[in-house]
């Protein structure tokens, strides 16, 4: 398994504390067709992050990932258009023992750096900020780009940010965060599984995290799922957001999943096929194809999606799907 050193070695990490047209790069080479509509799930990140947290891309000096690095993979899968969510989330890792000022300044410089970034290619990146969900600093960082037009999401990450939704006191943290995010009306990614997190922390999430994103809409990283596995933890997560939007959950209308990693490469056929049907109670019209770039580059991940045995007409469905924020 390919492992991105942003985020995948940081998260190692945290396991062990925690137990233009963008395609003009190339002199005008033509362009690629496209037949995906968009990379919903992608990542960059600066040389300051990956001296911390791990290398990057060697092939860059110092080591970072960058928004050409982003465009190439795009085109050499026939994506249109990629959705950068920030990396700045990591600074609050707690390895790097970094004091909340700082964790604040450098979310700041992150997230900057991601915005930098994807102003190169304008027609082709969109940028979501990034924050620690439990630092102070995490609501005056998302007030900070009220109205940006670079940065017009939010992403956060509870595995990474360490965040426990069977605390009261934290769940009640993380709503607040959403609900700032929904003042602004901004679409939200959350990344809730990998670990412990199981169907009873869904359930727990639904009923008192969801509801304060009101009506901006909420994309579930990895259809629920994430590193590191426990269990059958990420298929019994996917399967309690089914239970609700099956009974027609209000707080449900809103809510997207992404795609990206989903089969993980080392996931067999039976356990692929678990998902699909799970992917299908729900409905194809809510999954967004995204590959985690670069843990996996959109041409890795439309490899592996050819393990959930969907139809030609359920991938074409998947091609064409494409958020409102990506494709407006």
């Amino acid at each position: 398994m390919r492992q991105n050193r942003c985020v995948v070695r940081a998260l190692t990490y945290l396991v062990l504390v925690v137990t233009t047209s963008a395609s003009g790069i190339g002199g005008g080479a033509p362009e690629a067709p496209r037949s995906w509509q968009a990379d919903h799930h992608m990542h960059l990140a600066s040389a300051d992050l990956c001296s911390l947290v791990g290398e990057c891309l060697p092939s860059n000096h110092p080591p970072a990932v960058y928004a050409s690095d982003a465009v190439k993979a795009l085109d050499e899968a026939g994506v249109g258009k990629g959705v950068i969510l920030s990396c700045a989330y990591l600074y609050g890792l707690p390895s790097l023992h970094l004091s909340p000022q700082k964790v604040a300044e450098r979310t700041r410089r992150e997230n900057e750096f991601t915005a930098d970034q994807i102003s190169k290619f304008p027609t082709r990146l969109v940028g979501f900020l990034s924050v620690n969900p439990l630092q102070d600093s995490a609501i005056p960082e998302i007030r900070h780009w009220k109205g940006s037009r670079r940065l017009i999401g939010l992403k956060i990450h509870f595995t990474a940010s360490t965040v426990n939704v069977r605390s009261a006191q934290q769940r009640q943290q993380v709503a607040r965060v959403l609900a700032e995010a929904a003042a602004q009306h901004l679409p939200i990614v959350v990344h809730v599984g990998g670990g412990k997190f199981n169907a009873s922390d869904a359930e727990l999430f639904i009923r008192d995290i969801l509801p304060a994103a009101g009506d901006s809409w909420v994309q579930i990283a990895h259809a629920g799922g994430g590193l590191p596995r426990e269990d059958d933890n990420n298929l019994h997560v996917l399967s309690v957001f089914s239970d609700h939007l099956e009974k027609n959950d209000p707080v449900t209308r809103h809510l997207l999943f992404d795609l990206s990693y989903v089969p993980g490469p080392d996931e067999n056929s039976q356990a692929a096929s678990a998902v699909a049907a799970q992917i299908r109670r729900i409905g194809l019209k809510r999954f967004l194809f995204g590959s985690d770039f670069n843990v996996l580059t959109p041409k890795q991940e439309i490899e592996n999606l050819a393990k959930l045995g969907l139809t030609q007409q359920e991938m074409q469905t998947l091609k064409e799907n494409c958020a409102p924020w990506a494709c407006r």
